[in-house]
């Protein structure tokens, strides 16, 4: 005689499963925002558990399944970005042609130009951190020899728009005399140098044809590029496509419904700058050719859908109007698609471009990331509209 239990053994090991996979995120997962020792931010076991209690139960073991291989490959700890700022400043010496690592720092000048509570300040008083403890100097000590070389530090480039805002600025600025800093790009006074820990690559191209019409073919020409992980997010038949970017097939009414909405803003929008606006909402069939990114094509389709229809929800629950606020991450205004689908972390930001599910609060939806812009929390950020 035996006594049946509550739970039958197929559902037992999918919990079993699901309860391993939930640790081996939580292991990857634990120092984000760590640095703030506010138990609200932090990462846990049972914030992992309740985010994914959120989804369809059919989805919930794919769901955590992708996400353990996606984090060990898109999520920076601390230390892994403090170690890239070290390696960036042995690369640099040595590229440059430099005898030590202290005559590189008093010859570069690191740029500070975004607001406080940006990335770039987090990310510089981390660098300043860092050239303190290996070459006993600060960043106060950076650029005093010279200014030969001009560094902007940043953590993700996405749809790039930071980025081009930052450097048009910064290239009517004075660097000597009357001379402005774009003018010392062309004369090779300076060379223009962007460090990244994440570059998307179609986007980091965009912007540098943009550069050349918006800011100076020399800006666009002459700088270099340095990034510890360059995400394939183009369209050519060699690309990971390493981004949420959903097919066609078998959608919903649900989505349907909502690509007719943007399709229409959009349509709205652009009619003001006489401009026209291609369709990007579906990924083409066949791509990525061969499947490197997520662990199976099936999964990929099934994660994808699952955060499409799942940010859907998310929005109609929170009645949100910003045009560029899209279910699978900000995008831009004049761009028909679903969002950006980014799917690039750090310990200290979730980029808004990618999907909502990550960092999203709203409509009764408690996102996996609790996440900060500027010096709010998100629960202010929807009466914001720039882009990382």
């Amino acid at each position: 005689m035996y006594i049946r239990s509550a739970v039958d053994i197929p559902t037992l090991v999918v919990m079993l499963n699901m309860e391993q996979l939930i640790e081996s995120i939580y292991e990857t997962l634990q120092d984000y925002r760590a640095d703030d020792n506010r138990s609200i931010v932090r990462m846990t076991r049972e914030r992992i558990r309740n985010w994914i209690n959120q989804f369809d139960e059919p989805d919930r073991n794919p769901l955590l399944q992708e996400l353990d291989n996606i984090f060990k490959k898109r999520y920076c700890s601390k230390e892994k970005v403090k170690d890239f700022l070290g390696q960036v400043v042995t690369k640099l010496t040595e590229d440059f042609n430099f005898q030590t690592p202290q005559d590189f720092l008093r010859n570069s000048d690191f740029l500070d130009l975004q607001p406080e509570g940006k990335s770039q300040k987090i990310m510089l008083q981390l660098f300043d951190e860092l050239i303190q403890e290996k070459y006993s100097l600060s960043l106060s000590d950076c650029g005093t020899a010279s200014k030969r070389y001009s560094i902007y530090i940043d953590d993700i480039l996405c749809t790039g728009n930071t980025l081009i805002q930052d450097v048009r600025e910064w290239s009517e600025g004075t660097f000597s005399g009357t001379k402005s800093n774009k003018d010392a790009v062309a004369d090779n006074s300076t060379t223009l140098v962007f460090t990244y820990i994440f570059i998307h690559s179609k986007n980091y191209f965009k912007k540098k044809a943009e550069m050349r019409h918006k800011i100076s073919p020399d800006i666009s020409n002459k700088h270099k590029r340095y990034q510890l992980i360059l995400i394939e997010n183009g369209t050519d038949a060699n690309s990971a496509l390493d981004i949420v970017w959903p097919l066609a097939d078998n959608q919903p009414q649900i989505v349907a419904d909502y690509k007719d909405q943007i399709e229409a803003e959009v349509d709205q929008y652009i009619q003001r700058y006489n401009s026209t606006s291609s369709d990007e909402f579906y990924r083409p069939v066949g791509l990525p050719a061969n499947e490197t990114f997520f662990t199976s094509a099936a999964n990929r389709k099934r994660v994808e859908n699952a955060f499409l229809r799942k940010g859907i929800e998310i929005l109609r629950t929170t009645a949100t109007n910003l045009p560029n606020i899209r279910a699978l991450g900000y995008s831009l205004p004049s761009h028909k698609n679903f969002g950006y689908g980014a799917l690039c972390f750090t310990w200290r930001n979730v980029p808004n471009n990618a999907p909502l599910v990550f960092w999203y609060s709203g409509g009764g939806f408690t996102p996996l990331f609790k996440v900060q812009r500027g010096e709010l929390s998100y629960f202010f950020a929807k009466f914001q509209t720039q882009h990382w």
